[in-house]
């Protein structure tokens, strides 16, 4: 069972800190479901569209943080082959002389909005994107809290930081080119926090004490899962949670979901919090911008511009 975490004054800081410990914890979702419907049908439709025409909708230059990328694109480390999903990534316009543009051009891609393909698409992703945006600001402002930092610790670290949505479609596995492919193999994220407002069906899993647990996220909740900045950044406190997306057996039809990648600006250093170590606690980490933490994971995952060519079908 996932803790739950409230925003206001309901939830101790010790409660805090244990769920972070975990790994996953639920918050009471303040998206408009209407909001999510919208998205998720207007998402669907452009999921439907046939393969050359959806990859008309690719961003070159963006490392897959923009636009569309194919299914059998995205490996993890740990898999035996490419994830059967496809993706489509977007986030906020900097203006074009902003120094985080001008110095990380890959990381501050321009939205690629398909309203020639979906009418709408553009306008309902971008409030989705700034809804989720500041959910998650006051998910991370209560986590800094239970920290013992100020309130408005992470803000500066997020202002104006590469936060990036994605819509994944997890096609139904009957149509996946062999049986080495599930939906997403194991992995930890690499950003502060991830939401998940919902998704279409079940499959996501987290590994809790070597035994991987179904996540199941209640009606007007958005399920959150610590990233590999929040780790680094308490000396290990909190846990980046291994988690996986697969069907289950006799599992029909595929999944979609969307979720936000809440990054912190990449000139940030990643130096663990005063007060996360105890006194006779070592150290864990060396410290690292977020921009070399970004660079080393993608390379791993296979998500460099370099790198991004499907693989071939059996």
């Amino acid at each position: 069972m996932l803790k739950e975490i409230a925003l206001g004054a309901g939830s101790g800081d010790e409660h805090v800190r244990a769920a972070l410990r975990d790994g996953f914890f639920l918050v009471r979702n303040t998206v408009p479901e209407t909001l999510l419907d919208e998205a998720y049908g207007r998402l669907g439709t452009f999921f439907e569209l046939p393969a050359e025409i959806k990859a008309d909708c690719r961003v070159p230059g963006s490392n897959g943080q923009s636009g569309y990328l194919p299914p059998l694109v995205e490996q993890g480390e740990k898999g035996r082959a490419p994830d059967w999903k496809e993706l489509f990534h977007w986030g906020a316009r900097l203006p074009a002389a902003h120094p985080l543009r001008e110095r990380y051009p890959a990381r501050y891609p321009q939205p690629c909005f398909p309203d020639h393909l979906v009418p709408g698409i553009g306008a309902t992703l971008g409030e989705l994107h700034a809804r989720m945006a500041r959910f998650q600001l006051d998910v991370v402002r209560r986590i800094a809290g239970a920290l013992g930092a100020a309130p408005g610790y992470f803000d500066e670290m997020l202002e104006d930081g590469p936060v990036v949505n994605r819509a994944t479609w997890y096609p139904p596995m009957e149509q996946a080119p062999s049986a080495d492919h599930i939906w997403m193999v194991e992995h930890q994220d690499f950003d502060l926090i991830t939401a998940l407002p919902r998704a279409t069906a079940a499959g996501l899993e987290v590994l809790i004490d070597g035994a991987w647990t179904p996540v199941e996220v209640p009606e007007g909740y958005a399920v959150l899962n610590v990233g590999m900045v929040l780790e680094r950044l308490t000396g290990g406190l909190a846990r980046a949670a291994v988690h996986r997306v697969v069907a289950a057996p006799g599992q029909h039809g595929g999944r979609l979901s969307i979720v936000q990648f809440c990054h912190p600006a990449p000139w940030t250093v990643l130096s663990p919090l005063r007060g996360c170590l105890g006194d006779r606690e070592p150290e864990r980490y060396p410290a690292l911008t977020a921009q070399d933490l970004f660079q080393r994971t993608m390379y791993r995952i296979n998500r460099l511009d370099s790198q991004q060519e499907p693989a071939a079908r059996p």
